[in-house]
């Protein structure tokens, strides 16, 4: 009897407290901030989607910026945003010390931030929510690398001061550095295909010689094809390259006949949207203690998986958004591979 009572009890007070936490998450007729840096590739749009799918379904209204790759812009949108009484932000890249001063800004007036894809700890953000870089670049170059057998001339192509694509270059030249006959070339770019394409066109004409390039390290997909149209343009396709994403232009040079695209890292990026949107929900409704980052899953595609790389991150439309068939991938590429999801494995 004593234990049937406990029971009921219990099951009383936690039915009590659930019409609390639907109030206390109710965000009708309140508006959450989603600070974009840019919004140009897959990655960035699925951030707003995912984060967007948690918000208004907790009634919030949901008012978007776009930098256009401008810090400067970024922080300006992110003020207007305060300025405009949000009940939250999300903001998504950025510099950590470059967002301090407009996070203490949001901070005074009451309202909460989380980070996105900054990749280190911005001062008074509740969390900083993404990918684990370290880990995805060590998978890619790791790949990279491997297809060249750990010889050759290697072009980095990646955007100085970005924080993110900083990382992924340094985790590269670390594990370069225990191959003697890898030689590390940089190619400081901006956030444009066309730009890149002319830069590889260029070290094309200066290399001409067959094995004169060995491969081409890019930071993001949507960077890298630039390159990628370049070589295939020129017809050298014996040059092997790779980057990290999984965006759907990764897959179509990724699954392409006769692409010199080798593997891509892909991030469960919908998901960085949607633990962001969690982690302020929980914010408004009276959590206190955040980790100061959270992770979502990745995985390395090649030719040999990426059908079943390709599905998980993007479902069965992915051939029709491609425009392939999926037979025709496997018939041209044997899916001969396992797809090894990961995430770092924190104490």
């Amino acid at each position: 009897m004593k234990l049937s009572a406990l029971c009921a009890a219990a099951v009383g007070a936690a039915l009590a407290i659930l019409p609390v936490q639907a109030k206390a998450q109710d965000l009708t007729g309140k508006k959450i901030g989603l600070a974009s840096r840019e919004i140009t590739n897959d990655y960035n749009r699925d951030i707003i989607a995912g984060a967007r799918e948690v918000l208004e379904a907790a009634g919030a209204e949901v008012v978007v910026t776009d930098g256009g790759t401008d810090p400067r812009k970024h922080n300006e949108n992110i003020e207007n945003l305060i300025n405009s009484g949000v009940a939250g932000i999300i903001v998504q890249l950025g510099n950590a010390q470059q967002l301090a001063p407009v996070v203490a800004k949001a901070n005074e007036a009451g309202i909460p931030v989380v980070t996105t894809s900054v990749g280190s700890t911005t001062e008074g953000a509740l969390t900083d929510v993404g990918g684990d870089d370290a880990l995805m670049s060590a998978m890619m170059s790791r790949a990279l690398l491997s297809s060249i057998d750990y010889q050759g001339d290697v072009y980095v192509f990646w955007v100085p001061g970005a924080p993110l694509l900083e990382t992924r270059k340094r985790v590269l030249e670390a594990m370069a550095a225990d191959y003697p006959k890898v030689k590390l070339h940089e190619v400081p770019t901006e956030h444009s295909v066309a730009r890149v394409q002319t830069q590889m066109e260029d070290l094309l004409t200066a290399n001409p010689a067959p094995g004169s390039i060995a491969a081409v390290w890019g930071a993001y997909d949507l960077l890298t094809s630039g390159a990628v149209e370049a070589i295939r343009r020129n017809g050298r396709t014996e040059i092997k390259a790779a980057s990290i994403d999984g965006d759907r232009i990764g897959f179509q040079m990724l699954l392409d006949q006769d692409s010199p695209f080798v593997a891509t890292v892909v991030q469960d990026v919908p998901t960085i949207g949607r633990k962001a949107a969690q982690a302020l929900l929980d914010k408004l409704n009276g959590k206190e203690d955040f980790p100061s980052a959270l992770y979502t899953d990745a995985w390395l595609a090649v030719r040999g998986n990426g059908v079943a790389a390709a599905q998980k991150r993007w479902g069965d439309g992915i051939w029709a958004d491609l425009g392939m068939d999926k037979a025709d991938v496997e018939s041209r590429y044997p899916q001969d591979k396992d797809l090894v999801v990961v995430q770092p494995v924190l104490p």
